[in-house]
């Protein structure tokens, strides 16, 4: 029963932050319109990116260095999270595609978010998932609110209001984890690079895969577009990571269990699969058509929940290759992942538009399933 309450409370947690970006991008279109509020989107995209390449993979890499020596897990966590801060500074490129204010307000988001980000290896293995739920839903409700205060849609201040959640949330869950009650040591080391590479590497592949798509919508199709295609991806994933939401507080356990307990798991992911994205798309269209009003035919919502079930039948592959340090060979099936969404998405996007990159990222989940799938079977 605890392991349930842990599996619920982390799925609602893990859920809760694509779902209140995805609340906050459907009431931003619907009160400040598609082309301001897809000004914000295009900033926050480059300050994810920025706080993506400064994150080094360094979940993955943790959790692994955790499990094999707990005892050292605070001095891990240490040493990764300020040799990391060295990579601080790359963030002022942001001043080369923004004004001077506007990429001021950037920087210290991305500062801010990679500090609070940090924290989920702790967060994680001490599975203090209602503590980071809190802290998700006070940083919500300080954007939410603010969306129904002001009137006028200016970039500059929903920067600040992001800029203040992320300082709360940092805040509240560091002293949820008490870490300055912690022994502290660290070592700043390029060495923390060299052991994080692999996993940067591995999570660079998968971003390729997840990314690309709205990068390549922001240049090629017009702002309005641009929101829309927001919306529905964002939609869409949300119904994809519930998988890896729901595998999380085992993530710990699969390095140490045997393939058989592996299995068993992955029966039950597959069995909530079909339900659970169901229901998704029909929420999903139902905001969507309702409330939003895009006016996009059914065939949109269909294609979205295929993009999001192959997830539930290969996150546990993925699993099981870290488990056997094989971490290669994902980013192998990933890079082909990347390398046919690519192509389909530029092939598909001047006469599709926004329904040309659903399919082809519809296409490229699928083509990851079989790949990983026919590995397993094979290898």
């Amino acid at each position: 029963m605890r392991k349930l309450i842990t599996i619920g409370v982390n799925t609602i947690q893990g859920f809760a932050t694509p779902a209140f970006n995805f609340l906050i991008v459907v009431l931003g279109v619907k009160i400040f319109g598609k082309i301001d509020w897809a000004s914000l989107i295009d900033v926050m995209l480059w300050v994810f990116f920025t706080t993506f390449m400064l994150g080094w993979g360094n979940r993955d890499y943790l959790l692994r260095k955790y499990s094999e020596e707990p005892a050292k897990m605070y001095h891990a966590f240490f040493s990764n999270f300020f040799s990391r801060c060295l990579l601080l500074p790359f963030s002022l490129l942001l001043f080369v595609f923004f004004p001077t204010v506007i990429a001021s307000w950037a920087v210290a988001l991305v500062v801010l978010t990679f500090a609070y980000t940090s924290l989920s290896t702790l967060v994680i293995y001490h599975q203090k998932f209602g503590a980071q739920l809190l802290a998700e839903i006070i940083g919500f409700a300080i954007i939410l609110g603010s969306i129904f205060y002001i009137e006028t849609f200016q970039l500059e201040t929903f920067l600040q209001l992001y800029v203040v959640s992320f300082l709360v949330k940092f805040i509240l869950l560091s002293l949820k984890l008490r870490l300055w009650k912690v022994s502290f040591s660290a070592t700043i080391s390029l060495q923390e690079f060299k052991a994080g590479l692999p996993f940067f590497i591995l999570g660079l592949s998968g971003w390729l895969i997840s990314k690309t798509d709205i990068y390549i919508v922001d240049l090629y199709l017009e702002k309005s577009q641009l929101a829309e295609y927001q919306l529905l991806i964002t939609a869409f994933l949300m119904l994809q990571a519930l998988a890896a939401y729901i595998t999380i507080p085992f993530t710990k356990h699969v390095y140490r269990v045997s393939d058989e307990v592996v299995q068993k798991i992955k029966y039950k992911l597959y069995t909530v699969s079909l339900p659970l994205t169901t229901l998704g798309v029909f929420v999903i269209w139902f905001v969507m058509e309702y409330f939003v009003e895009l006016g996009f035919g059914y065939e949109y919502y269909i294609v979205g929940g295929l993009i999001a079930l192959p997830c539930y039948f290969y996150t546990l592959n993925i699993m099981e290759l870290m488990k056997n340090h094989q971490e290669h060979i994902i980013i192998y099936i990933s890079f082909l992942g990347f390398f046919v969404s690519f192509c389909l998405i530029l092939s598909l996007i001047e006469t599709y538009e926004v329904f040309g990159v659903l399919l082809s990222v519809c296409i490229t989940q699928w083509v990851l399933l079989f790949v990983f799938k026919m590995y397993r079977r094979f290898a």
